[in-house]
């Protein structure tokens, strides 16, 4: 799965998104992204260190809010306001469950942050 930053060709994947989390103000922006398209306090979010690890660090933070969410039966309402796609979540719950969601779910946040920069003025870091 891939995820659009910029427009066509400038695609976000996975690795490439662990690249652009090791800035540590898009990281920390991220953190601060989920924490509140998640409902939780940022302090549910203890934030890994800012390196290409991030990415994988921040989906294992995310599942159990995700898994949460799921025994509260709020996980669709979540889910809107992160503004994940339907079909990212039916592909991810197919192919990959949870895990594969938490996933997206943090490459959301990271569009978000990304794309708040570029038309901010601040600029976006991006691979």
């Amino acid at each position: 799965m891939e995820l659009s930053t910029n427009g066509p060709g400038n695609e976000l994947a996975p690795k490439e998104a662990g690249l652009v989390l090791a800035t540590q103000d898009v990281l920390t922006a991220t953190i601060a992204q989920l924490a509140k398209d998640l409902e939780r306090s940022a302090e549910r979010i203890t934030g890994p260190a800012a390196d290409p690890g991030a990415f994988e660090a921040l989906r294992g933070e995310v599942l159990p809010l995700l898994e949460e969410h799921l025994e509260e039966g709020s996980l669709d309402r979540v889910l809107y306001r992160v503004d994940v796609p339907e079909r990212w979540t039916a592909d991810a719950l197919r192919t990959g469950g949870l895990h594969e969601l938490a996933g997206r779910v943090v490459l959301r946040a990271l569009q978000k942050v990304l794309t708040r920069r570029r038309f901010s003025g601040s600029g976006g870091a991006t691979p």
